[in-house]
């Protein structure tokens, strides 16, 4: 028995006679139009729904659709319009329509009256437009679109969701991104790129800064291989890195900023093993080569000059066999048999030297003799220091006798072998309190790498200074606090030691022994001579940093320093004086940085060669201006806000920190009132920093530390928004303590 829903309806009054019932598309049911001799829809053709409503209006040839193609809301508007050409469809636009409705629209805000779809093939759409209800472009979320750069194409759509114009095809059905994607910014500054295959497996991505400098880039080859490169801030290759099918690192090249090559690494692999290994240093100069004979890989290590046997020798997974090390005329000097070593190492030139010192040092050990300066060190109680395992303690004293061993390598790896045992994991313990005295005796012994002892000395007294912080709670002290004491005693005592080599040392150096002078009480008559006497200003500088630092330093020490007739010596000091004393400070030292402010570009150059500069003076200013935060202080800001654009990017960030101290007090604290009178203008310079946001992802940190929009655009809008109130600090103390 035929259903109901397969009978013909009665025929709505609006539907032309000659219209034919086909049920095979709902919404379709009516048909007007002719049929080919193979009963191929051809020609024009209309359809309305069983009730009689006009759906669709379309040509066809020979059974495709071929033309324009309307479908119809039910209160008769259109719905969606198209392009066909032989079957596939081409542009379309959908229209949202006022009154319920089954045709389908686009994911988009209310605001949004009709979406536009654009294709040059029928196969992918290159582009979507949105149209709000009076026929005016505007974004997905019904906005008016922001102006388009000049740099963005003309295909690209803006997404607000992520404030990015975004240019790529999309498969039709499956939604599938294909082809060149790119992401510009609001401001037309492209900050990605990818190539996307047929399948949408990006095959090449490319990742560029604020300033448009491009900052990554990985591809991959049909075979399975990726190569990977980054660039340093000029835009220039910095890294090379490429990778088999296996994930094998086949090659790795390292550049400097100025484009040259400082190190290669090619490394061919067979079907299983590696075969052969070649890496050079700076223009190409060969450091090491590998390659396989049987089970091992035969090496060569070379001097600086890239001709110069160093030494010669077998891999495995560890060395092997007898190694051969030359002297710097290519000569053998030395042979050591590795076979029951046990020195691991992996076929390289990287820290080779320093598992040959191994070998050499186990090798030597037994025929170490022991210095005056060394008298009585077999005579400590090594193994009464807690904390430290009993095999590493007891190889102290030949460890230590091994720093003036004949054979550099030994030394090197003697030295190494200290560091591990005296500062593990950057805690001191009571193992480096016992050693320090002997180190410090040592730096006499025409033997010794004196520079390198005086690192360790350094770097001893560095983490003894950041426990003793800790220690007195002002965060959690990574060593034992008795050994803390210990060692910055032990270090206190050796200071005469210690300073009688000021006078023949290098300028690092002496920068170190100056650190040193920290943890030694009597060190402050002879650090102030040398800050307010010595002939050279660069060593006053380091003088006068080291002194302010100095736990007896007084302000009325500081006096004479403040009027150096040098103004690095001056700027030094009343940074030093800032960042290290605070809201405390005197108010010449604000003076002092009123007057760096003013000269900077005298002493700049030679500020940024003192050891310690670990950013652009103008970004130290403006460091040790926020630390202090007295009115005075703030009265500086105008200056500063003038100069930040002199600095590098890395420096500008700093320089941030600085103004938003200044200007709201310390990141997380209470922001209490009153703020710099020119807080307004720090948040307008700030969003139009281009040395700022060139390093954009430090910038948005920084902002975000001071509860602060981590975007320049609203970051401008709120400083707008806050000149626009009766009581801008007020408003700013809200947002800031919500």
């Amino acid at each position: 028995m035929a259903s109901p829903d397969n009978s013909v309806p009665p025929r709505p009054s609006n539907v032309p006679a000659d219209a034919r019932w086909d049920p095979k598309e709902p919404g379709f049911e009516w048909v007007h139009g002719e049929l080919d001799a193979d009963h191929q829809r051809h020609g024009g053709f209309r359809s309305w729904t069983r009730a009689g409503v006009l759906h669709g209006e379309s040509h066809y040839d020979h059974g495709r659709v071929h033309g324009k193609n309307i479908n119809f809301h039910p209160d008769g508007t259109v719905a969606s319009e198209a392009d066909w050409i032989g079957g596939v469809i081409m542009d379309s636009v959908f229209h949202r329509s006022a009154q319920p409705t089954t045709e389908p629209f686009a994911q988009a805000h209310p605001d949004v009256w009709s979406v536009r779809y654009y294709t040059r093939d029928g196969k992918t759409n290159y582009t979507i437009r949105y149209f709000a209800r009076d026929a005016t472009e505007c974004g997905p979320d019904g906005q008016p679109l922001p102006p388009r750069p000049a740099s963005v194409s003309l295909d690209a759509r803006w997404f607000p969701d992520i404030e990015r114009w975004v240019d790529g095809e999309i498969m039709r059905g499956t939604n599938v991104q294909i082809g060149r994607w790119r992401w510009w910014t609001r401001e037309g500054v492209l900050r990605h790129e990818e190539l996307r295959d047929g399948a949408g497996e990006a095959r090449a991505i490319a990742k560029f800064r604020a300033d448009g400098s491009v900052e990554k880039r990985t591809s991959k080859d049909d075979q399975g291989g990726e190569q990977r490169e980054l660039f340093g801030e000029t835009g220039k290759l910095s890294l090379r890195m490429r990778t088999d099918a296996q994930q094998r690192q086949t090659y790795t090249g390292v550049w400097l900023p100025d484009g040259t090559l400082v190190e290669e690494t090619i490394r061919v692999y067979g079907a299983e093993a590696l075969q052969s290994v070649v890496e050079k240093a700076q223009g190409g100069v060969r450091r090491f080569e590998a390659k396989r004979e049987g089970q091992a890989l035969a090496c060569v290590l070379y001097q600086a000059d890239g001709k110069t046997l160093a030494a010669t020798g077998s891999i495995e997974g560890t060395l092997l066999g007898t190694w051969r090390i030359f002297d710097d005329r290519g000569t053998v000097r030395r042979e050591v048999d590795t076979t029951t070593m046990a020195i691991s190492h992996d076929v390289t030139g990287r820290g080779l030297a320093a598992a040959l010192g191994a070998a050499l040092y186990r090798n030597d050990e037994q025929s170490f003799g022991t210095p005056p300066q060394l008298e009585g060190i077999d005579r400590e109680p090594w193994a009464e220091a807690p904390g430290a395992p009993a095999a590493e303690v007891a190889r102290v004293p030949r460890l230590v006798r091994g720093l003036v061993a004949e054979d550099p390598l030994v030394r090197e790896y003697a030295l190494r072998a200290i560091r591990t045992d005296v500062l593990a994991e950057g805690a001191v313990s009571f193992v480096s309190a016992r050693v320090v005295p002997y180190l410090a005796k040592l730096l006499a012994h025409p033997q010794l790498e004196r520079t390198h002892v005086l690192g360790l000395l350094y770097d001893l007294a560095l983490a003894s200074l950041s426990e003793a912080v800790g220690a007195r709670g002002q965060g959690a002290p990574a060593g034992d606090t008795n050994a803390v004491r210990a060692t910055a005693d032990a270090l206190d005592d050796s200071w005469p030691a210690v300073f009688s080599q000021f006078a023949t040392c290098t300028l690092e150096d002496r920068r170190r022994i100056f650190e040193l002078a920290k943890l030694a009480p009597a060190a402050k008559p002879a650090i102030l001579e040398i800050a307010r006497k010595d002939s050279d200003a660069t060593l006053r500088a380091l003088a006068t940093r080291c002194f302010v630092e100095l736990p007896t330093f007084t302000v009325v020490d500081a006096a004479p320093l403040l009027a150096d007739k040098d103004a690095l010596v001056r700027a030094t000091t009343s940074i030093a004086i800032g960042l290290h004393r605070g809201p405390d400070a005197p108010r010449e030292a604000v003076h002092g940085l009123d007057d760096a402010l003013r000269n900077w570009r005298e002493y700049a150059k030679r500020y940024a060669e003192l050891p310690f500069a670990e950013s652009h003076v103008l970004a130290q200013i403006a460091l040790a201006a926020g630390a202090i935060r007295t009115p005075d202080a703030r009265s500086l800001a105008h200056q500063l806000c003038a100069l930040i654009d002199e600095v590098d990017g890395r420096s500008a960030i700093a320089f941030a920190r600085g103004l938003l101290a200044l200007a709201f007090g310390p990141a997380g604290g209470t922001y209490d009132r009153p703020y710099a009178k020119r807080f307004l203008e720090i948040l307008e310079v700030l969003a139009r920093s281009k040395a700022f946001w060139s390093q954009e992802a430090a910038a948005c940190d920084v902002l975000e530390s001071w509860r602060l929009p981590p975007n320049r655009i609203a970051l401008l809008t709120l400083a707008t928004e806050l000149h626009g109130t009766s009581d801008p600090e007020a408003a700013m103390h809200a947002k800031l303590t919500r």
